[in-house]
């Protein structure tokens, strides 16, 4: 990426020694719907998005407090809208993932989903295996909100019945496996939506969420099944355990919670969303998690969900963050200032004003080898926007805070700072970079394009879960690869930018990117290469062009075919321009062996070995 000077001259200051991250503060970060999992010394976290969104996305992370870099595992751009709370399971050595969403082949209906990983590790990716039933005797029926749980040495699925005709509750039904079911579906007395499952101690409770999901109202519920009283399908073996999480004056709309363990299997902890901001119909939401226990009959306890100002212990045996470098510790120039007006920050102050071009914050931090390190910062965004933050928002979803990230003097990205409630109120952003042995240089700084909405409390540095995942995209602001605007770390190549453009520094209509880095197959086999742009695409693979269409066409999708081994990293060049109108370009692949895919992440890299 390109060179620049260094943000500030850190050379004189002596490191001291960090003290690593031991409290955190919810909400963490934003997220609808969260779903986690741990496995093999790892938290999962699992999502899809806000406005409309098609895809699911996976993390990976050692902590239970940061959620790790966000991979997009699967797209159903085209097949399904409205994809909407995904569920991550691990059984027999293949990994699932269940939504509802609105199906293409149902005719938009709302339907639920199953997806199966390509490998034993979800950040392969996934393919989907189809719409499942979960219907009865009249036909296969819509569903909201899709879980399994396995009890008894059978496996079992849970869903909402999303305002069917005939059923009032949340449904269930027995699964022949993973990928399948044939039985038809049986009420139970859970009248809310999101069911999710916990078992403890032989005993199954099955959570859910009442109330309207976008209102103060919105709360964590709970049935619990008592065998005694008879199967699993009947309505008369569930006891209802009423409210478990309800809304506070901090903290509005506690429910979707996913349940698990710290790292050691000490404590029992939820991680459920809350609403960002405190407004009717906002649907903006936030993780949080807390620690729960249980009575001696079974029944959990969740008391209050913590509001923004409580200090809470990171789960026992966590690692955590990493090593904490104060805000009120680094170096600031141009405006940026150090200060101690706002709440609930951790030490003696925080850093702000970023808001005048050139305003920069820099730190020094330390590492014992080359490699990928996870960087997270703690950070408020407290802009009021009336038509993003009030009931019914007209601008959705909310804006971002920007600001220009440098490691070593290299401008690395723009990063985005999602709103937070007030300037009281802290959340977690992470990025993945590339650290050298020794002492590093991290800072931000208000560059063009940039609007400065941020304030620091602390940075953490931790060895990141995966390396770097990508293409390096240049971006030029002109159709013919000319006049260099931006460099970044594009994840993979599924753009829409509809009548805009990529970035504040780029017009609309008349630019162009190229995306460079290395390609890796997971079969050996020929792959054929689909190449959707409005407008113009290039791609070479290892040398060979496999489509050349530079031309004003759209709507078209060109293709090229090339043969590829397993394992092995290929260079790869794709170059887009746009010359009016609107503007997308979509890279997909496909062979024997793999379904017609979006090429995800997991399989590009920005170096060769990394």
């Amino acid at each position: 990426m390109k060179r620049a000077l260094l943000l500030l001259t850190l050379s004189l200051i002596t490191l001291a020694r960090a003290e690593r991250q031991t409290e955190f503060t919810d909400p963490l970060y934003q997220a609808e719907d969260p779903w986690v999992v741990f496995h093999d010394g790892y938290y999962y976290v699992c999502t899809s998005g806000p406005l409309d969104p098609k895809a699911v996305y996976v993390s990976k992370s050692k902590t239970l407090v940061e959620r790790g870099e966000k991979v997009k595992v699967w797209d159903g751009e085209g097949d399904f809208n409205r994809v909407f709370a995904p569920e991550l399971f691990f059984r027999n050595g293949k990994w699932y993932v269940y939504f509802c969403g609105d199906a293409r082949e149902y005719d938009w209906k709302h339907m639920a989903v199953v997806l199966e990983s390509n490998t034993s590790d979800p950040l392969d990716g996934f393919v989907c295996k189809g719409v499942l039933f979960t219907g009865d005797e009249r036909g296969n029926a819509q569903a909201n909100d899709f879980t399994t749980v396995e009890w008894d040495g059978q496996l079992y699925a849970f869903w909402g019945s999303l305002a069917d005709p005939v059923i009032r509750n949340a449904v269930m039904a027995p699964m022949d496996s993973p990928t399948r079911i044939t039985a038809h579906r049986k009420e139970t007395i859970l009248h809310a939506e999101g069911p999710r499952a916990i078992v403890h101690d032989g005993k199954l409770i099955m959570t859910g969420s009442e109330g309207a999901f976008a209102s103060k109202d919105y709360r964590l519920t709970a049935m619990m099944y008592d065998p005694a009283k008879g199967p699993i399908d009947e309505q008369g073996a569930w006891r209802y355990l009423g409210t478990l999480l309800k809304s506070t004056n901090d903290v509005w709309g506690p429910a979707r919670a996913s349940f698990t363990t710290s790292p050691d299997g000490t404590q029992f902890w939820t991680m459920y969303h809350s609403k960002i901001f405190p407004a009717d119909d906002n649907g903006i939401r936030a993780a949080n998690i807390k620690q729960f226990t249980f009575n001696p009959d079974g029944t959990p306890v969740f008391g209050t969900p913590p509001g923004p100002g409580e200090f809470i212990k990171n789960p026992s045996g966590d690692p955590g963050l990493g090593e904490m470098y104060p805000a009120e510790n680094w170096q600031v120039a141009g405006g940026a200032a150090k200060a101690s007006k706002y709440k609930n920050y951790s030490g003696t102050g925080y850093v702000d004003g970023f808001e005048k071009k050139g305003a920069r914050a820099a730190f020094e931090v330390q590492v014992p080898k080359d490699g990928v390190y996870r960087i997270v910062f703690r950070y408020s965004n407290g802009v009021k926007i009336h038509d993003e933050q009030k009931s019914f928002p007209t601008a959705y979803p909310p804006d971002f805070g920007t600001l220009t990230l440098y490691v070593n003097g290299e401008k690395i990205k723009r990063s985005r700072f999602h709103r937070t409630t007030s300037w009281d109120v802290w959340m977690l952003h992470g990025e993945n970079v590339a650290l050298k042995a020794g002492k590093n240089q991290i800072g931000f700084r208000n560059e063009e394009g940039d609007n400065g909405e941020v304030a620091f409390d602390y940075a953490a540095v931790r060895d990141a879960e995966m390396g770097l995942r990508g293409l390096i995209g240049t971006y030029f602001d002109d159709k013919d690869l000319k006049n260099e605007k931006l460099k970044r770390l594009d994840p993979e190549i599924a753009f829409n930018w509809g009548e805009g453009s990529p970035d504040p520094l780029i017009e609309p209509d008349t630019f162009s990117v190229r995306w460079e880095g290395f390609i890796e197959p997971l079969y050996s086999e020929t792959y054929t290469f689909y190449a959707k742009s409005d407008n113009g695409r290039r791609l070479i693979i290892d040398g060979k062009t496999v489509i050349d269409e530079w031309t004003d066409a759209h709507d078209e999708t060109p293709t090229g075919t090339i043969a590829l081994e397993a394992g092995k990293r290929y260079p790869i060049v794709y170059e887009y321009f746009e010359n009016d109108g609107g503007a997308s370009t979509r890279l997909e692949w496909s062979s024997d062996s793999q379904l017609r895919e979006v090429v995800p992440s997991a399989r590009l890299h920005p170096t060769k070995d990394n």
